[in-house]
């Protein structure tokens, strides 16, 4: 490398360290949620420029939600991918008929409007609805779910169930046809820099055609984040690379041992991670493949499926 090139690579290098301190458009819509969501009590929110038409909303995010701190994390979450959509949301509880532990109608009716003035104190111009239900929690979110355009769960980091603990995120993952989060947060709200995060996608070809890695690379885009490319392989040749599509920058990453470990080290440096589903069977947890159920338990940050 001559004086020339290398004053290049240098000014590249600076170019890309200023661009990672500029906040992504995730990074801007999180930032005022949870700006908002903080404010102390007696201080009075921005009002929407105009009340919120869930006619005018593009699209749907249904949460399911109990009174932990995780699934308060999902609602958030869900606020945060509602807002930068300019889709609506639903938050959704529900009691299961005669098992203890389950909200009852009237702490149900509570927590839902609890949670709903929380989203629209932090986000004035989304569409916030809830609905309390009772019955099969999995079959009551599945079948809200059916017109979404993303479905939202919590998930519990080490031990204790509830209605919206683990097992439930993996029946949902495996059974609900379209696209699901599981909010994997180690802790919330995130360190300073989590919005300006890259998203991670694994793949199991080269480029970005399967179904997870082209919805990796529009949620990139609209985010206004990097995305990083995960795949099994042992050809040297393209063992990382890196290119520009549809303005997104992407880090092509080839690995010869066993992805999950990559993703899993990765994912705790990500926004979220991006896995397709690949499975057999007619038990929830066979539907899915062996890297999308490892990432359900043990990604560092949310995780898509796809």
């Amino acid at each position: 490398m001559d004086e020339f090139d290398r004053h290049l690579a240098q000014r590249e290098a600076h170019a890309r360290v200023a661009a990672s301190d500029r906040p992504t458009r995730y990074g801007d819509a999180l930032n005022r949620y949870l700006e908002a969501a903080t404010r102390p009590a007696g201080v009075s929110a921005p009002a929407a420029a105009r009340p919120p038409d869930i006619a005018a909303a593009a699209g749907l995010v249904v949460v399911g939600a109990d009174d932990s701190p995780a699934s308060c994390t999902a609602v958030d979450q869900a606020a945060i991918e509602a807002q930068l959509r300019g889709w609506a949301l639903k938050i959704m509880t529900v009691r299961h008929p005669g098992r203890p532990g389950g909200p009852a109608r009237g702490a149900g009716a509570e927590l839902l409007e609890r949670l709903s003035d929380r989203v629209r104190t932090s986000t004035p111009s989304t569409v916030v609805t809830s609905r309390f239900a009772v019955g099969s929690v999995s079959s009551s979110l599945l079948l809200e779910a059916r017109h979404a355009d993303l479905l939202v769960v919590g998930h519990r980091h080490g031990r204790g169930g509830s209605a919206f603990g683990l097992s439930l995120a993996h029946r949902l993952a495996g059974l609900h046809p379209g696209v699901m989060l599981v909010v994997r947060m180690p802790g919330w709200p995130p360190g300073p820099g989590f919005g300006n995060r890259p998203l991670v996608v694994g793949v199991e070809h080269a480029g970005v055609s399967t179904p997870a890695a082209q919805f990796a690379l529009r949620e990139a885009h609209l985010r206004g984040c990097e995305l990083i490319v995960v795949r099994a392989g042992r050809s040297l040749a393209s063992a990382s690379r890196v290119e520009t599509v549809d303005g997104v920058i992407v880090h092509h990453r080839t690995v010869d041992d066993d992805p999950v470990n990559t993703l899993t080290e990765l994912s705790h440096h990500a926004a979220a991670v991006v896995v397709g589903r690949r499975g057999s069977g007619a038990h929830p947890l066979t539907m899915l493949g062996s890297i999308s159920r490892t990432m359900l338990e043990r990604a560092g940050c949310p995780v898509f499926l796809v």
